[in-house]
């Protein structure tokens, strides 16, 4: 297993819509092809306040990359911790 950190951009929203574009640093452990675990701080470019969405399953479609089922764990000073979304 390996840990990295990427800094990034991309949009968080729902399957429906794009909510909002967000800056973020995670923290990732992967083996081969599979993320294990994904833990991010995201603040929204605009600085919307996304508290409304705490605990609400929502996709990050990272910017050249993947997109990634996640879920608002917590929010404080207009920046929110994104995990990976239970199964």
């Amino acid at each position: 297993m390996v840990y990295s950190t990427k800094h990034g951009t991309g949009v968080l929203g729902t399957m429906e819509e794009p909510l909002e574009a967000v800056a973020f640093e995670a923290t990732i452990e992967h083996a081969q092809n599979a993320i294990l675990s994904f833990i991010a701080k995201a603040r929204p470019v605009s600085g919307k306040d996304l508290a409304d969405y705490k605990g609400q399953n929502l996709i990050l479609q990272i910017d050249d990359g993947p997109a990634l089922g996640v879920v608002i764990v917590h929010v404080e000073d207009g920046e929110v911790v994104l995990n990976l979304a239970p199964r």
